[in-house]
């Protein structure tokens, strides 16, 4: 499975790279919240369901199967949630520089 969907998240921002450095900010600007709630915040279900979505809009496909696995599994999925994280960043930044 793919970490970041490239084809969709162009689609998904109309190949415009300027929105797609918007929507990369955006999704990083949340990522503090997230990895909050994931270390054993009380609200992690909200926070993995509402990461799921975000991941799933801009073709983190990994990401969004790891929260999706959290809601099935409870807390014992936190920890791939986390490491599906880190690769979708990694993957955000790699398209990133890709692009410029």
């Amino acid at each position: 499975m793919l970490v970041l969907d490239r084809a969709h998240f162009q689609h998904m921002t109309g190949q415009d790279a300027g929105l797609q450095r918007e929507v990369a900010a955006l999704f990083r600007g949340q990522v503090a919240g997230w990895e909050a709630a994931l270390a054993g915040g009380q609200d992690w279900r909200a926070a993995v369901h509402t990461l799921k979505g975000s991941a799933r809009g801009i073709g983190l496909l990994r990401l969004a199967a790891a929260c999706e696995a959290a809601e099935a599994e409870g807390e014992a999925g936190l920890a791939g949630v986390a490491a599906a994280l880190s690769e979708a960043l990694a993957a955000l930044d790699q398209f990133a520089a890709d692009a410029a």
